[in-house]
C-alpha cells in the first residue's frame, strides 16, 4: 500500500481511491472523533451518560469508545466523580499546532459576536471560515434573528469549495499554504487575475445561480499580513442591488478590522 504524488491510494500498484472525498469514511473513527469533539472549554468534563445521550448511543456502545480512547491517552477518567476529560496525549497535539494555530484559534473564539453584529448591520447571514489544509471550513455563523427568510448555510465544519466560492478565492489569494496545496490545479492559473484583484482590494464576491441564486461577499481577516480567516455575508442575489453591495462591503471591512484587533489582543 502506498500513496502516489497526487495523493491517490495504491494497493499492489493499483489506484483504489482518489481524493479523500471519494473514500468511504470509517464509521468507528468518525464516532471516536465525535466523542472527542464533545469536550470544549465550556464543558471540559462529561459523564458516560452525557456522552451516550448526545451521540444517541447506548451506554454500552459509548463505554467501548471511551475505553479505547482512554487506552490511547486521548481521554482520562476520574472515578471519584465519574467524569471523563481530555487526556494527556491531546497536549502533544496542542503543542504541535500551537504556534501556527494561535491566531486561528483566537479567530474562532472571537468571531461570533462580530458576525452577529455584521448580520444585524447588513441584514444578511454572516459566516466565518478557516483553512484546514485542503479547503476552507465553515466555523461560525451569525444570522439576523428578525429576518423572516434566511439562507440556510452548510453545517458547521463543512468544507467549502476552493475555486468556486468567495472564501476559497481569498484563501488562494492570501495563503501560501492554500496555493501550494492546489498548485497543480490548472484553475489556479486561470483565476490569477481575479486573485490579484482580490489581493489588491481585500475583497471577493461570488454568485451562485442554483437554489434561487445567492451572492457571497467576503473579506480576509489579517493579523500582521498573516491570513487567519475569512468572513463573508450571504444573500439572495435578487435582493442585492449595487448600493447594497457597497454597504455590505464596507460593513465587512469594518468587521474584519474589529476582528483582527480582537485576534491580535487575544493571541498576544
Amino acid at each position: 500500500m502506498s500513496e502516489s504524488a497526487d495523493g491517490d491510494l495504491q494497493v499492489d500498484g493499483e489506484i483504489v481511491a482518489g481524493r479523500p472525498g471519494g473514500v468511504q469514511p470509517i464509521q468507528a473513527v468518525q464516532k471516536a472523533v465525535a466523542v472527542l469533539n464533545l469536550f470544549t472549554s465550556q464543558e471540559p468534563e462529561l459523564t458516560l451518560g452525557d456522552i451516550a445521550e448526545r451521540l444517541d448511543m447506548s451506554r454500552a456502545t459509548a463505554h467501548r469508545y471511551l475505553i479505547t480512547l482512554r487506552a490511547t491517552n486521548l481521554l482520562a477518567y476520574e472515578p471519584s466523580r465519574g467524569v471523563y476529560t481530555l487526556g494527556v496525549k491531546t497536549l502533544d497535539y496542542a503543542a504541535v499546532v500551537h504556534d501556527s494555530a494561535k491566531f486561528a484559534s483566537a479567530f474562532v473564539r472571537r468571531t461570533e459576536p462580530v458576525l452577529r453584529r455584521l448580520s444585524e448591520e447588513t441584514n444578511y447571514t454572516a459566516v466565518a471560515s478557516v483553512w484546514n489544509g485542503d479547503c476552507p471550513v465553515l466555523v461560525r455563523t451569525g444570522i439576523q434573528v428578525r429576518r423572516m427568510v434566511v439562507i440556510a448555510t452548510m453545517p458547521l465544519y463543512s468544507c467549502l469549495p476552493v475555486f468556486d466560492s468567495a472564501q476559497g478565492r481569498l484563501f488562494l489569494a492570501f495563503s501560501e499554504d492554500a496555493r501550494r496545496t492546489h498548485a497543480s490545479d490548472p484553475r489556479l492559473r486561470e483565476l490569477e487575475p481575479e486573485l490579484e484583484l482580490a489581493r489588491k482590494e481585500h475583497f471577493a464576491s461570488h454568485d451562485v445561480a442554483e437554489d434561487g441564486g445567492t451572492t457571497t461577499m467576503a473579506v480576509p481577516v489579517l493579523v500582521d499580513d498573516t491570513l487567519v480567516g475569512v468572513i463573508a455575508t450571504l444573500a439572495f442575489k435578487t435582493t442585492v442591488l449595487e448600493p447594497d453591495r457597497l454597504m455590505a462591503r464596507k460593513a465587512l471591512t469594518r468587521a474584519a478590522a474589529d476582528l483582527s484587533a480582537r485576534v491580535r489582543a487575544d493571541a498576544t
